[in-house]
């Protein structure tokens, strides 16, 4: 390493040998490894910590620190390199950025060797990239938090852990770890998975009812509340895999399974195809949305007083309509009673069921009195 100082002061051990050199006023270091950028630090004051043998063993700066390696810089109140584990840990208000993300955490260590970085004490990163680079769930900056970060710049991961939280445009995840692949763009929550994602605003209501409702208020994004032990987000499969007791929830409906896959689309400015232009101008653009879901393993879907059971169930967001398939499909009404088939199908916009069974298809229609 070089270190150079406007003040440099050498102090001795009683062998006679230096032990330490005291730099103040407009300090820099550089240090570089084989294949390696130039790592520059630059301070208002440090010292060095020098070995009998020769060399340096530690340097601290501290006021006003900066640091630099390749397209990657941070800064911090106090930074310790330390040349045996080929470490920089900042400290006070330690920040640091490259050309699409910035991590904030009380303490931030590099591993100059490797590229890792460990981040404790609490942690927040953005990624202002809003595409090409990651997953994406609206087209904004993407912000996640942890108590702790092991990110590695070669390999593109990096893993929230304790209290992870991303948040991104209406989409909101929690979880006890997030982990991010870069290059493959997936996400994996695990423990404790807790997400908000909007639903792709559809129709909502069968063809004979599309008059009704475009006489109506225009539809508002609609939000589901899921809880999971897992969660597995495709960026470019669209798709989240959701395990271990899976709820999902919306205003108008309850759904439970062992596991199940959420699919997106993604909103269009101006796009009329589903939910009429009013809708999507509710969205940001590029918001991913959900547009269809589908449950395995047992499955339970709940709306008002009615409560649906198959082994399988899929719901359309555009129709709002599920489908109950696999295990002796049954619906039972409070006031309509217990219906059974090999596929159920029923809207959420009125009441209709179309059973499905050896002896054919048929239609059961409750009655309402329109006020």
């Amino acid at each position: 390493a070089k270190l150079t100082a406007e003040r440099l002061e050498l102090t001795f051990a009683a062998s006679g040998s230096a032990n330490q050199l005291v730099a103040s006023g407009n300090v820099v270091t550089d240090r570089t490894l084989p294949g390696k950028p130039v790592e520059t630090a630059t301070a208002q004051n440090g010292s060095a910590q020098l070995q009998g043998s020769g060399g340096w063993s530690q340097i601290e700066l501290h006021g006003e620190v900066r640091v630099k390696e390749g397209d990657r810089s941070a800064q911090g109140d106090r930074v310790v390199l330390v040349r045996s584990a080929q470490t920089a840990t900042l400290t006070g208000n330690a920040v640091v950025r490259d050309a699409t993300t910035e991590t904030r955490a009380p303490r931030i260590t590099f591993v100059q060797s490797s590229g890792e970085i460990r981040a404790e004490g609490g942690v927040q990163s953005s990624d202002f990239a809003t595409k090409g680079t990651g997953l994406q769930l609206a087209a904004m900056p993407a912000n996640i938090s942890g108590d702790t970060l092991r990110s590695n710049s070669k390999t593109g991961r990096a893993l929230y852990m304790g209290h992870a939280r991303l948040w991104q445009g209406d989409s909101v995840l929690e979880a006890d770890s997030i982990e991010l692949l870069r290059d493959a763009k997936t996400l994996n929550a695990s423990g404790n998975v807790r997400g908000v994602f909007p639903q792709n605003p559809g129709s909502g209501v069968t063809p004979a009812r599309t008059l009704t409702v475009q006489q109506r208020a225009p539809n508002k994004v609609k939000l589901w509340h899921i809880t999971a032990g897992t969660l597995t987000y495709n960026d470019a499969e669209n798709r989240a895999h959701l395990g271990k007791n899976v709820v999902a929830q919306s205003a108008e409906q309850e759904i439970r399974a062992p596991q199940m896959d959420l699919y997106f689309t993604r909103s269009e400015k101006g796009a009329a195809a589903s939910g009429g232009a009013a809708a999507s101008a509710t969205a940001p653009l590029g918001a991913q949305q959900i547009s269809r879901a589908v449950a395995t393993g047992g499955v339970i879907v709940e709306q008002g007083t009615r409560r649906a059971t198959a082994e399988r169930g899929e719901y359309t967001a555009v129709e709002g309509k599920f489908v109950m398939t696999g295990g002796n499909p049954t619906i039972f009404d409070a006031s309509e009673g217990t219906t059974s088939g090999r596929q159920l199908t029923f809207f959420l916009a009125d009441d209709t069921i179309i059973v499905d069974s050896e002896k054919g298809s048929r239609t059961l229609t409750k009655h309402r009195v329109e006020k």
